[in-house]
């Protein structure tokens, strides 16, 4: 795919005319990261906006333990580590493709200079932000308001949206495959709760549904059940 014809299919550009895109996009490096490699370390300096076209990443913080707590993943049209690029700050966390990852990446002073001569670029990327913000929001009220069994219905929603794959079960059932490598502790780390309880809610729903944990990652069985459990009102 042409990097012109990639950005412009990205949510922030999307319906943006190419030649609007263009000048923006001739800043643009398309990069390709392996599993495994990460796009940068924790306190490194953020210059580069990361938008990833294809793969998904988490970012990470690694523990003195040797240990690990991913605090999100981040799935194709989504952009990576923009907070620390705009207010120039090192990264406070590291950043690691979970599989082969595409992503275009522009310098922050490239980027600003030519939105500064573009309104509908301008507009596009105010408008993206304010969408951005309102999630955040939405996730602060989600943790403070809701309970342990109704962020996890939650957070494996925002995964079936995000990386999730329609696939056909072994009885012809369609289902939706999330294939991320996260451990026990990593969801208690993400629904912020302690990793017993997270044990404990994976289990059951391994045993009745809706989610059940494979060899690659988890497969949703029931993608209503989990709407449900989410919406559930003590």
């Amino acid at each position: 795919m042409q990097k012109l014809q990639a950005l412009a299919e990205l949510t922030p550009f999307y319906e943006i005319p190419e030649d609007v895109l263009e000048p923006l996009g001739t800043y643009f490096i398309p990069k390709r990261y392996e599993r495994g490699e990460r796009l940068w370390r924790e306190g490194t300096k953020a210059s580069n906006f990361t938008f990833i076209v294809e793969g998904r990443v988490k970012v990470v913080k690694f523990r003195n333990d040797g240990g690990e707590t991913i605090l999100g993943v981040f799935g194709d049209d989504e952009v990576v580590g923009q907070l620390a690029v705009y207010r120039q700050i090192p990264y406070p966390a590291s950043a690691v493709a979970l599989e082969d990852t595409v992503t275009l990446e522009i310098h922050r002073s490239h980027f600003f200079a030519t939105l500064q001569n573009n309104q509908q670029l301008l507009e596009s990327m105010l408008e993206n932000m304010m969408r951005r913000n309102h999630e955040l929001v939405n996730r602060l009220h989600e943790l403070s308001v809701s309970n342990a069994e109704q962020r996890l219905a939650m957070l494996f929603l925002k995964f079936a949206e995000s990386v999730g794959k329609r696939v056909k079960s072994d009885d012809g059932q369609m289902v939706i495959h999330v294939d991320l490598p996260l451990t026990r502790s990593d969801i208690a780390d993400l629904i912020n709760v302690r990793v017993e309880t997270a044990i404990r809610f994976m289990s059951r729903w391994n045993k009745e549904g809706p989610v059940r944990t494979d060899d690659r990652g988890f497969t949703i069985t029931d993608f209503d059940e989990l709407e449900q459990i989410a919406m559930a009102i003590d």
